[in-house]
């Protein structure tokens, strides 16, 4: 018989939303075991936030004046406005008691971070600061350690667990080091595993995002939201391979000097966006989906991509003054990787970069408590869904740590109320046989069914999308056969073809969610777009898509406040329309 741990409440996840739970969790009074798949404080998707150089945190003006950061914060501004901007960014899709939640406790969770960090000097904005995600990291990690929070690091989410009445009990794990599955029975179960990148072959997320949280989720039976949604990031370097992945040019994109060249040496933004349009990609928060789908414009439309699969980013000075003056303002850039990127830059005269899979504004279905909708399991950051609605602009940062903070004490309220329960013993020994599939098979090696996701997944839900795509997108995930693929080592202590295999189940069940999700909206709205619906349909559309065990319906969102205006637009016209109406454009 395997181990089995109790606590009162189970985390699974260190990132920011992670530490955050488990933090409210103990302060509410109870027994608290977080169990993350690396280092507790050196692994998950926060530590890259803003490529670990300036990580985006937000709330309202107002609020960030008061922390009186120097040139920081607008008096003038208000929660309200900051409210506003969030629906109109969202497209008018967000789940309105979400985004309430978000705006009322950012200004908490920064206050928390800039307090515990005396030699913190950020840079910003009336309504932003730039902050490392080491330091978001650290802030949490500190604070967690002052409290009695028992930590397991190095084991993988494998199933979640329920109780003879169908509530979520626990979860099984395997330890990573060892090979050894184990299971921890709480009384509530908080999932902070960040987003499902290793559904796509290019990304700016970590290689451990694979997706295990929301796919347990998704088998358990538990209602997934706007999984369609997915953000890609420009200027995310495919080449040099040491750097694939890193968001730097992003980072520094929004100087004046900077130019997006096709493999004609040819700047292209104005072939594919009107003008208003192109100022927006180059001058505001709404560049990740307009620059995207330039981009995606230009290589697969056009094929003019490089070598690569992409354009180059290149940045051109009027003097060597101007330059100077670019590094000066921008320190970090003289320091380890990012100087070692700069100089490739320099010397090439430029870098090759495309649109990678970034963020996932969708994902478990949760209420303002974030309570999911399977007793017993609650969820917080980037895998919950409803906040953003179709486009993140906001800082996703901020959203982790606010929902963290909600969830681990909700969560903890639940466990002390109510006795643990056990969980049912049918329920974990199929949960270890499922796990241990692979040993009895003589198959393929499962990286090779992780390339085949990837390219199916890339080549159907991109960028942009289209049904013929989708649909044979989606009937080649369903005829994967993941019996198909074993275990290519007998020894099961840090195998990693069986972590292979495991991640491989959750991409497939993430993928099918993705997928289906994207075949039900036919319009383009926010990150989401349809070649074969390049309209934003606000008559017909202003709906949710929900995904449970294989199906997917659609709800009508609550338009109550801020209501969204009547009509159908071209997809480019809608965002300059919506744009419009920002506060703080």
């Amino acid at each position: 018989m395997i181990k089995t741990m109790n606590s009162q409440v189970l985390i699974i996840g260190s990132g920011g939303a992670g530490l955050r739970a488990a933090i409210s969790a103990a302060d509410a009074g109870a027994k608290v075991l977080l169990v993350c798949k690396g280092k507790v404080n050196r692994s998950g998707s926060t530590l890259l936030a803003g490529a670990n150089v300036s990580a985006d945190v937000m709330c309202d003006g107002r609020s960030m004046a008061a922390m009186n950061i120097p040139g920081i914060g607008d008096e003038n501004d208000s929660k309200e406005k900051f409210f506003n901007d969030i629906i109109l960014e969202g497209v008018y899709l967000n789940d309105r008691k979400l985004v309430h939640q978000y705006v009322e406790n950012a200004p908490q969770v920064i206050k928390e971070i800039v307090d515990s960090n005396s030699n913190l000097h950020p840079k910003g904005d009336d309504r932003e600061i730039g902050i490392p995600g080491s330091t978001i990291i650290d802030t949490y990690y500190n604070m967690m350690k002052t409290r009695d929070i028992t930590v397991v690091q190095d084991s993988a989410l494998v199933e979640l667990l329920k109780a003879e009445d169908a509530s979520v009990a626990g979860a099984l794990f395997l330890d990573l080091i060892h090979g050894e599955l184990f299971a921890v029975q709480a009384g509530a179960t908080v999932l902070a595993t960040g987003g499902m990148h290793n559904c796509y072959t290019f990304t700016s997320g970590t290689t451990g995002l694979a997706g295990e949280g929301q796919a347990a989720a998704i088998r358990a039976g538990a209602e997934m939201t706007e999984m369609e949604m997915v953000t890609f990031c420009p200027g995310v370097i495919t080449h040099p391979a040491k750097w694939r992945g890193s968001i730097l040019p992003y980072i520094i994109h929004t100087n004046d000097h900077f130019r997006l060249r096709n493999s004609k040496n040819e700047e292209f933004l104005a072939k594919h966006l009107p003008q208003s349009a192109v100022d927006l990609a180059l001058h505001s928060e709404w560049n990740k989906l307009l620059l995207c789908y330039a981009m995606y414009k230009e290589v697969a439309d056009e094929g003019n991509g490089d070598a690569y699969g992409g354009v180059t980013f290149d940045m051109e000075y009027d003097s060597k003054e101007q330059e100077q003056e670019f590094y000066d303002s921008h320190p970090y850039l003289k320091e380890g990787a990012c100087l070692s990127i700069m100089d490739y830059l320099r010397a090439h005269h430029g870098i090759p970069v495309y649109g990678a899979a970034h963020y996932f504004d969708g994902g478990l279905k949760v209420d303002e408590t974030f309570a999911t909708t399977l007793p017993g399991l609650f969820a917080a950051g980037e895998c919950t869904g409803g906040t953003f609605g179709s486009n993140r602009v906001s800082a996703a940062t901020t959203q982790m740590l606010v929902q963290g903070l909600q969830a681990g004490k909700t969560a903890a309220e639940c466990a002390l109320a109510h006795e643990a329960k056990p969980i049912c013993p049918a329920c974990l020994e199929k949960a270890i046989a499922d796990a241990e599939k692979p040993f009895a098979v003589k198959g393929e090696d499962p990286r090779l069914l992780k390339k085949r996701i990837n390219e199916i997944v890339s080549r159907a839900a991109g960028i942009v999308r289209e049904q013929q795509q989708l649909e044979e997108g989606l009937a080649a995930i369903e005829a994967l056969q993941l019996e198909q693929y074993g275990v290519t080592v007998a020894d099961r202590a840090y195998n990693r073809s069986w972590m292979d295999w495991l991640e491989c189940r959750a991409m497939i069940d993430c993928a099918k969610g993705i997928l289906r999700s994207s075949l039900a909206r036919k319009e383009s709205r926010g990150v989401f777009i349809r070649s074969d619906y390049f309209f934003t349909d606000n008559d017909n559309w202003l709906v949710s898509t929900h995904y449970k065990n294989g199906e997917v319906w659609l709800e009508p969102v609550d338009q109550t406040e801020i209501p969204a205006p009547a009509g159908k637009l071209d997809y480019i016209a809608n965002i300059e329309a919506v744009i419009k109406r920002l506060t703080y454009s």
